[in-house]
């Protein structure tokens, strides 16, 4: 498997959420859900509301939860 590109993927993994299903949820597609993926601090808010909002997701990380991890991924 191939290594994470950031703290923000390796979440998305742990959490059981594929690029698939990423690119569902927020409605972007392409190279736009790796571009996100590997470089967080580019989502906009309404990306992240959206993943706070899914249960897969929300069981564990609430909305401020993933901006403190988006603004501290390095």
């Amino acid at each position: 498997m191939k290594a994470a590109s950031s703290k923000f993927e390796s979440l998305m993994r742990e959490l059981g959420v594929t690029k698939k299903e990423f690119s569902e949820i927020t409605g972007v597609k392409g190279t736009t859900v790796t571009k996100y993926l590997a470089n967080p601090s580019m989502l906009r808010l309404k990306h992240i509301q959206c993943l706070s909002e899914k249960p897969k997701i929300n069981e564990k990380h609430d909305l401020n939860s993933l901006i403190e991890t988006i603004q501290y991924d390095n």
